[in-house]
């Protein structure tokens, strides 16, 4: 973890990264083009229904491909094993009377004439007839199993490297307002919660588990953490499957799952990237952007290794009047990954890589007090931190009847935050002038899982699967003199352990032509174990105390899909979530005796009705997906804080969400898309319990009635360069901090924008962009920190209008 007090990070060293980010750029763009391999891949595709070959085709490619239905093409494909190029494997795998044309090294169109000579493929830009991948050639893999997003019987959304690159994606929280139904907090960096449909339990993180379960490719990375806010770097894909997924994903995913999909090493070419940033915000300090990626092949086209690595610094722009300080909240993170890929033959493959990242935050980026819009009268700094690591390993076979996928991965997570406590605990001796609350975190999960599916032709498919996760979290709170100094006293230190197991199985069934049957199930256990002491401020002795409860069940699902037509996708579905419970420290921990909060919180459990449908138009330029759902949430657990400050979790009540979710994205030719998404919804407590204040008037926290946003995007020539412009727009109804509501608490009600352009020639790509266009202070979150609270309001102002350029090789 970063020092807690030395981790301020001066305008200075702000110039030292820029600098350094310009030698390093200097010296990679001008190294020699690495030599390019064939496009030779591995292939493994059984005799099955056409259009299931040619997804698992596209998985296998890396690419895309599309065009049914086309005439005269149908059929069972033909089986395919081996070495070869795309061009080569899709040829031998069509039936007669099919063809394809080739739009690029790995993108097809399937079409009824014979199959036409490859064509040479072109960089991006590089001629009129480039044309990115249409609508109905998108395979997603969010429901454990490649499909056609268009034909998806799932409420699923995807952006593709591309589109997070356009959209300014350096992290999940800088896009996900074009993802529809997703909603951030926005604490800070490695601090935030995901919320999906309007499914929150609170705006604080605690000890209850997520309501998004976050996945890094096949693997679970958080428990009860907040997001670690990995950069979206080298990547091939984020997928959001809204509503719970406790049958296929287990606990932690009552709204649903974000997966973050990692480009795979390529075992056919060598290759590399390189790409710097710059920035300047108004009213704050610069910021600098590095990344770079290198993928070699090996043992000749058998294996490959690829590393990322990149370097970000954000320059603050709070000031703190009281301390005499400007742009204090600078935010420095580093990471990278490595990974590496080889085919062991007879239809083995295996896929490990480590990735870390370190985020340190100088001081918080809320505003407090009456000095002015973008300041905070705090006496202590507050800085935090959070490091993140993932050793991970995949071993997949392909069968003749069957893929199996064997998953197994090991994370640590550590977090630390400081907040100004001056004032607090005065019945425990607090500082009046200068106190600060230092909160340590430290999370190791193990978690593996085992995937057999089915493959080939028939009516009937399926899927069976065995999950184990163990999670060990440490926590600690100390309370400390900084002003003048005193030694640290511990208000609480505690241990929990929480193991999963689970089987499950999932069963899609034709019943006829246009009518799909799927019925899944999933048998889990969870046993949680705490044990907390080292009361060292309550005002009497309290005992060390220990807990231990076990959880058992089963979360069905049930869903029918109607092809309506071949194009018209219609179907209705039910699915269970749910979260294990836990154990609350006692409240005596915090030197009061006034407070009571119970011992235990139990677990909570969510039913979900969605109707949804899916029609491509225009030839498949167009796409339109909406659902209906209504969630039952029962038990609903949430994190909130007691008067005191301290942490604690509670059943508040029951709570339901009615809403209405639509999104659209428009292709028409090769030189522009539009995209738009629209959430209604209707969050509210139903039954309000008397342990918290809540009031069913105000929806749940966090969580506006009505949400959405829209991005274009148009490519064209000029001469020789490729050119493109871009903008997008994004609105966050209002809403409120917490259940109880309050002028303080409220939050939301602003739009933002942001312009960008591009201009590339050959590898050589130059960006900029100008992000909040309108400089819109509008409060993202009204929330930073818990002791002063209740003495001034508190508010997040969006990042204020800034200017960015940046370059890019690739070679």
């Amino acid at each position: 973890m970063t020092s807690l007090t030395d981790n301020h990070l001066s305008p200075r060293s702000a110039r030292g990264t820029v600098a350094a980010a310009c030698a390093s750029l200097v010296a990679l763009l001008c190294a020699p083009s690495l030599a390019r391999a064939a496009e030779v891949r591995v292939f493994q595709l059984p005799p099955e229904p056409l259009e299931t070959a040619l997804i698992r085709f596209a998985v296998q490619a890396g690419g895309s491909v599309g065009g049914l239905p086309a005439r005269g093409c149908a059929g069972t494909s033909r089986a395919v094993s081996g070495s070869m190029t795309p061009a080569q494997a899709l040829a031998a795998l069509l039936p007669p009377g099919c063809g394809f044309e080739r739009l690029d090294a790995t993108s097809f169109r399937i079409t009824g004439r014979p199959i036409a000579p490859a064509v040479t493929p072109t960089r991006r830009f590089e001629t009129e007839t480039y044309a990115p991948p249409r609508i109905d050639e998108l395979v997603v893999t969010a429901e454990k199993r490649p499909e056609l997003l268009t034909r998806s019987a799932s409420a699923v959304s995807m952006l593709s490297a591309d589109d997070v690159r356009a959209l300014g994606g350096k992290s999940f929280d800088k896009v996900a307002a074009q993802i529809v139904s997703v909603a951030v907090t926005n604490l800070g960096s490695g601090r935030n919660k995901i919320f999906v449909r309007g499914l929150s339990d609170g705006s604080f993180t605690g000890k209850t588990q997520s309501t998004v379960g976050l996945y890094l490719d096949d693997v679970p990375i958080t428990y009860n953490a907040p997001d670690p806010d990995l950069k979206l770097a080298d990547i091939d894909r984020v997928e959001v499957l809204r509503g719970p997924q406790g049958t296929l994903y287990g606990s932690g995913s009552i709204g649903g799952i974000v997966r973050i999909v990692t480009a795979r090493p390529d075992v056919t070419t060598a290759s590399g990237a390189v790409s710097a940033e710059g920035a300047l915000t108004q009213h704050g300090a610069g910021s600098a952007f590095f990344d770079g990626m290198m993928n070699l092949p090996l043992a000749g086209g058998r294996g490959a290794v690829r590393a990322v690595f990149y370097s970000d610094e954000y320059g603050g722009y709070i000031d703190n009047p009281v301390l005499h300080l400007s742009d204090v909240n600078h935010t420095r993170r580093t990471g990278g990954r490595l990974a590496g890929l080889i085919d062991a033959g007879d239809g083995w493959q295996l896929q490990g890589g480590y990735a870390q990242q370190s985020i340190a935050t100088a001081d918080s980026q809320y505003t407090q007090g009456h000095d002015g819009p973008l300041t905070r009268d705090a006496n202590v700094r507050e800085p935090n931190s959070a490091d993140f690591s993932e050793l991970g390993i995949t071993a997949s076979h392909s069968g003749s009847a069957a893929d199996l996928k064997i998953s197994t991965a090991y994370i640590e997570h550590r977090t630390g935050a400081r907040y100004d406590a001056t004032g607090a605990f005065r019945g425990a001796g607090g500082s009046r002038t200068g106190g600060a609350f230092d909160e340590d975190r430290r999370i190791k999960l193990w978690a593996t899982e085992g995937l057999l599916s089915s493959k080939g032709p028939g009516p009937l498919r399926w899927l069976a699967g065995a999950f184990f996760s163990y999670s060990d979290e440490f926590e600690a709170a100390q309370l400390v003199g900084v002003t003048p100094p005193e030694p640290a006293r511990s208000i609480y230190q505690r241990h929990d352990q929480l193991s999963e197991g689970a089987l499950y199985g999932e069963l899609d069934y034709d019943l006829t032509s246009r009518i799909t049957l799927t019925g899944g199930a999933r048998w889990f256990i969870t046993r949680v174990e705490t044990r907390a002491g080292e009361f060292g401020i309550a005002a009497a002795p309290v005992a060390p105390m220990s807990g231990r409860l076990t959880d058992d069940g089963v979360a069905p699902k049930l869903r029918v899909s109607y092809a309506a037509t071949h194009d018209l996708l219609v179907y209705a579905q039910v699915q269970e979530g749910y979260r294990a419970g836990g154990f609350n420290i006692p409240a005596a921990a915090g030197g009061g005796t006034l407070e009571w909060v119970a011992a235990r919180f139990k677990p909570d459990h969510l039913w979900s009705y969605e109707l949804g449908a899916g029609l491509p138009l225009l030839d498949q330029t167009l796409t339109l997906r909406a659902a209906l759902f209504h969630a039952d949430w029962r038990g609903l657990q949430t994190d909130q804080r007691l008067a005191s400050g301290l942490p604690m979790t509670v059943n508040i009540g029951d709570g339901s969400n009615t809403g209405l979710e639509a999104e659209a994205v428009w292709r028409p030719d090769a030189h522009l898309q539009l995209r738009a998404n629209v959430l209604l919804e209707d969050p509210s407590i139903t039954r309000a319990a008397d342990v918290f204040p809540a009031r069913r008037d105000i929806g749940l926290p966090g969580v506006p009635y009505a949400m959405g946003a829209a991005d274009v995007r148009y490519r064209w020539k000029i001469g020789r360069f490729g050119a493109e412009a871009g903008a997008q727009v994004a609105y966050v109804g209002a809403s409120y901090l917490t259940f109880d509501g309050g002028a303080g608490n409220a939050m939301g009600g602003y739009a933002s924008g942001r312009v960008a352009a591009a201009l590339t020639a050959e590898a050589w790509q130059f960006d900029a962009y100008v992000d909040n266009v309108t400089d819109e202070t509008g409060n993202t979150f009204a929330y930073g920190n818990p002791f002063s609270r209740t003495r001034a309001s508190q508010a997040t102002p969006l990042r204020p209008r800034t200017f960015g350029v940046g370059i890019s090789r690739n070679f």
